[in-house]
């Protein structure tokens, strides 16, 4: 099957996408690169899927702001 675009693609298989990554331990590697920034920085999460990195770095107070606000997966974020 051909999708005109990224949109298209994730709107397309949201569900399954969500599921297979909403609940993946990240947080190691999600610490890595917080490490990385240098204090004061912001995250801007742009193509945000499941959500479960926004949620962890709102969780620590390093995001500004996420991407789109369109199609099924925002919505599932």
């Amino acid at each position: 099957m051909e999708y005109d675009n990224t949109l298209g693609y994730y709107d397309s298989h949201a569900e399954q996408f969500y599921k297979s990554t909403v609940n993946v331990e990240f947080t190691a590697m999600q610490e890595r690169f917080l490490e990385k920034l240098p204090k004061g920085s912001y995250i801007l999460d742009f193509g945000c899927g499941s959500g479960r990195d926004t949620k962890f770095f709102l969780e620590q107070e390093k995001i500004e702001t996420t991407g789109s606000t369109k199609g099924k997966m925002y919505r599932k974020c």
